[in-house]
């Protein structure tokens, strides 16, 4: 702190700025969102109380979102469940294993095993610049951790992504997992009893082998480990298997410091519009087919999507699939153009 000797007692508080950040354990559990329909998710349980459940304010805000249902303790027969990026099902003969009360009991439990005296509990307050209320995002890191001996009282944090699948067990019973992946020789297998390691050579196997899966047969029962089961009654759409080991080994690329990629084919699209050339169209069409189908749509913004690069690989037609155009023509609106440069021969 910088003082001002000609002033005593003043503090000149014009001073070099600095901030800290605090590491707050949790652990995530599955649960439902529901926002229309119903979102599987991994809800974020923090030893201060907080439950990430896309909103992010204190415990008693989060008892007020499962009384009035935003967090969902089941989802009703003939409703539908979706998955982000695996798939969207149709339920029956759910059956479930909370009540609102006893959900809410149980999460708490979560709180107090990580927090034994429950001490620094989260109490939320508005926050507010220039009128408008400031949101927190409450997504946590997945991690393992590395010891560097037996005992190491600070381990390494190994950073992770998680992974939605289908798993089929010695038994021939099917649970819906999460894949966290650390590296091509570590990969746990999360929500069971007792969660296993596995390599991405085994991975792969086991998709070989079809105990790894991102389609079911109708009438098909799936487990949650922690929320309850259901019966597949319709499917509305799933990814395919084989994009989703692309997605694996992509999240192994990015995790090792690579671009993933989505990145190698927005750069190869930027040079392109910098300088449309066929070579660099071919590049392109083999960044973008290089993309899992379920993420292709992220190569453009949120508008856009991945309609300007598909109408330089495919054609000036493909923006007829575009959202903002299909609306605009049923609606007898003009119709929106994008703007794409022909290649020219080098």
């Amino acid at each position: 702190m910088k003082l001002n000797l000609f002033r005593k007692n003043k503090v000149d508080f014009n001073l070099p700025s600095t901030y800290r950040t605090k590491v707050i354990e949790g652990v995530s559990i599955p649960g439902i969102i529901r926002n229309g329909t119903h979102f599987f998710v991994d809800l974020e349980v923090y030893e201060d109380g907080r439950v990430e459940c896309w909103n992010f304010e204190d415990f008693e805000h989060f008892k007020k979102d499962v009384k009035r249902g935003w967090v969902a303790v089941n989802i009703p027969n003939g409703e539908e469940i979706s998955i982000h990026s695996l798939g969207s099902w149709t339920v029956s003969d759910g059956s479930w294993n909370y009540n609102k009360d006893s959900f809410i009991d149980y999460v708490w439990s979560i709180v107090k095993h990580l927090n034994p005296k429950l001490d620094n509990i989260y109490s939320y307050s508005e926050k507010k610049v220039n009128g408008v209320t400031i949101g927190e995002s409450g997504k946590g890191k997945i991690y393992k951790e590395k010891k560097r001996t037996p005992n190491d009282p600070f381990p390494e944090k190994i950073k992770g992504t998680g992974i939605n699948l289908f798993f089929k067990d010695e038994k021939g019973e099917y649970h819906l997992v999460r894949f966290d992946v650390y590296d091509q020789e570590s990969i746990w297998v999360n929500r069971f009893e007792e969660p296993f390691e596995i390599s991405l050579t085994q991975f792969e196997q086991m998709i070989l082998e079809e105990k790894i899966l991102t389609e079911l047969p109708i009438s098909t029962q799936v487990n949650i480990f922690g929320l309850g089961f259901f019966k597949i009654k319709e499917e509305r759409y799933s990814a395919k298997i084989s994009e989703k080991l692309l997605e694996v080994k992509d999240t192994i690329r990015v995790l090792n410091g690579e671009p993933s990629t989505i990145e190698l084919c927005r750069e190869i699209y930027q040079k392109y519009m910098g300088n449309p050339t066929v070579r660099l169209k071919e590049e392109l069409k083999e960044a973008y087919e290089n993309i899992p189908e379920h993420e292709r749509m992220y190569v453009g913004d949120m508008d856009v999507k991945d309609t300007a690069v598909r109408m330089i690989i495919y054609g000036e037609q493909e923006i007829e699939n575009w959202s903002h155009y299909q609306v605009a023509k049923e609606m007898g609106e003009e119709l929106p153009s994008i703007s794409i440069p022909k290649p020219k021969k080098e």
